[in-house]
C-alpha cells in the first residue's frame, strides 16, 4: 500500500504544472499574510489545562482505587461457603394434620453453597467501601501510599548511587538492585498501607498501627520475592529485545526501508519479535508477579492484630495453620510464604486479572474522552488559525520536496 502511494507520488512530481506551483506558493504564504500568530493567551488555554488536570486526576483515581484498594481486598479475600439447613416433614394424607407431632421423625438436609466473593463485583466492592468509610473510602491510605512512593524513590536512588560508586558500574543493574533493596527495606511501610486499606477506619495513628519489628520478619521474604519478580518481568523482555536487535538505533530506518520496498519477510520477522517480547513480559507477570503479589498481601493480612478484622472474609487460621509466627529463625518465614503461595488458587488469580482488565478499560475510556474534549477545545480556541497554519506548513513541505526532486533530476 505504502509502496503504491510512493509510486503515485513520484508520478505526481514528474507532472507538476506551473499553476500548481503557484498555488502551493500562495498556500505557503497564507498564514504569514493573514496576520495571525500561534500565540495563545493564558485565559484561552485555561479550559484545556483544567480538562487535562481533571483527566489526569480521574486516571490516577481509577488506578489507585481499582488497581490498589480493590485489588488488595481481592487478593486477601478467602473463598467461603454457606451452610443451609432444611427441615423436611414427612408427607401426610388429607385427613392427617399438616403439622407433625413431636414423635414424628424430621428429615434434615444440609446443603453447602459456595459463597460468591465480594470482590467478584466491582460495584459491590465499591458499595462495601462506602459503607465502611463513606465516599472518600475509595482513596483510603493515599497519604501513606504517596509517602511510600517518595521514600522508595529516595532509597532506590541512594542505593543505586552507592552501588554505582563502589561496587558496580552505574546502569540498569544498579537501578534494579537499588529497587529490590528499597522494597525490602520499606516492607513494613508497605504493610502499614495494606493494613489501612483492608481494615475498617480507626482512630489510631499511623505510627501506632505499625507492626512491631520483631513480628514483621515474615514479610521480608515475600517482599524480596515480589521485587525480584518485578525486576525479572522488566529486565528479561528488555534483554530479549536487545538480543533481537529491537533496541538498535538503526531499527527504525530498516523498518522504513522494508515498508518502502514492500519487504514482507522483514516486516513479519519484526512483528514476530515484538510479539515474542510482549508475550514474555505477560507470561512472567502472570506466572511470577501475580502469585507473589497475592502471597505478600495475604501474609501482610495475616500479621494484622487479632482484634482488627478485615473488610472482606479472610481465613487467617487456614493460612497460618500451626505455624508459630512468634518463633525466631527463617523457617517460619519460609513456611508462611509457601502456605501463602499455595493459597493463591486459580479463582483468586482470575478475579485479580479481571480487575486489572476492568481498570485498563476504564482508563482507556476516560483517556479517549479526555483527548476528544481537549481536541475540541483547541479547535474552538484557534481552529481557523490552526487549519491555516497546517495548510501553509503542508504547502511549504511539498514545495521543498519538489525543489529537492528537481535538483536531483538536474544532477
Amino acid at each position: 500500500m505504502l509502496n503504491h502511494i510512493v509510486i503515485r507520488g513520484v508520478a505526481h512530481l514528474q507532472d507538476v504544472s506551473p499553476e500548481y506551483i503557484a498555488k502551493l506558493e500562495a498556500d505557503r504564504d497564507l498564514f504569514g499574510n493573514s496576520g495571525y500568530d500561534l500565540e495563545v493567551s493564558q485565559s484561552q488555554m485555561l479550559p484545556v489545562i483544567i480538562t487535562s488536570v481533571v483527566m489526569f486526576l480521574i486516571l490516577f483515581s481509577i488506578r489507585y482505587t481499582v488497581g490498589n484498594v480493590v485489588l488488595s481486598l481481592a487478593m486477601i479475600e478467602s473463598p467461603g461457603t454457606v451452610a443451609v439447613v432444611e427441615k423436611k416433614v414427612p408427607a401426610y394424607s388429607d385427613e392427617e394434620p399438616l403439622v407433625a407431632g413431636s414423635d414424628v421423625d424430621v428429615e434434615i438436609t444440609l446443603s453447602v453453597i459456595n459463597r460468591k466473593p465480594v470482590t467478584a463485583s466491582l460495584c459491590g466492592t465499591m458499595r462495601l467501601l462506602r459503607s465502611a468509610g463513606g465516599f472518600f473510602a475509595r482513596w483510603r491510605g493515599i497519604g501513606v501510599y504517596v509517602r511510600y512512593g517518595a521514600l522508595h524513590m529516595l532509597v532506590n536512588g541512594f542505593l543505586s548511587h552507592i552501588l554505582g560508586a563502589f561496587i558496580l558500574r552505574r546502569g540498569i543493574a544498579t537501578n534494579a538492585l537499588g529497587s529490590i533493596g528499597a522494597s525490602v527495606m520499606l516492607a513494613r511501610v508497605h504493610m502499614l498501607w495494606t493494613h489501612i486499606v483492608i481494615t475498617h477506619p480507626t482512630s489510631k495513628s499511623h505510627y501506632k498501627r505499625f507492626v512491631p519489628r520483631a513480628e514483621s520478619k515474615p514479610v521480608y521474604l515475600p517482599s524480596l520475592f515480589l521485587a525480584l519478580a518485578e525486576q525479572a518481568t522488566i529486565l528479561i523482555p528488555m534483554y530479549l529485545a536487545f538480543t533481537l536487535g529491537l533496541l538498535d538505533n538503526a531499527m527504525p530506518e530498516r523498518i522504513l526501508k522494508a515498508v518502502q520496498e514492500d519487504d514482507c519477510n522483514t516486516l513479519i520477522l519484526f512483528g514476530t519479535h515484538l510479539l515474542l517480547v510482549f508475550s514474555s513480559g505477560v507470561i512472567l507477570a502472570l506466572s511470577l508477579v501475580l502469585p507473589a503479589s497475592i502471597a505478600l498481601a495475604r501474609i501482610e493480612a495475616a500479621l494484622l492484630p487479632a482484634e482488627t478484622p478485615a473488610l472482606v472474609p479472610f481465613d487467617r487460621a487456614a493460612l497460618v495453620g500451626d505455624i508459630d509466627l512468634t518463633a525466631r529463625g527463617a523457617g517460619t518465614s519460609r513456611a508462611l510464604f509457601k502456605a501463602a503461595r499455595r493459597s493463591a488458587d486459580r479463582a483468586s488469580c482470575i478475579r485479580v486479572i479481571k480487575l486489572y482488565i476492568k481498570m485498563l478499560a476504564a482508563q482507556t475510556a476516560v483517556a479517549l474522552v479526555g483527548v476528544g474534549l481537549v481536541a475540541a477545545e483547541v479547535y474552538v480556541i484557534g481552529g481557523e488559525r490552526l487549519m491555516m497554519f497546517i495548510t501553509s506548513a503542508k504547502a511549504a513541505l511539498e514545495l521543498e520536496v519538489i525543489q529537492a526532486w528537481s535538483e536531483q533530476m538536474i544532477m
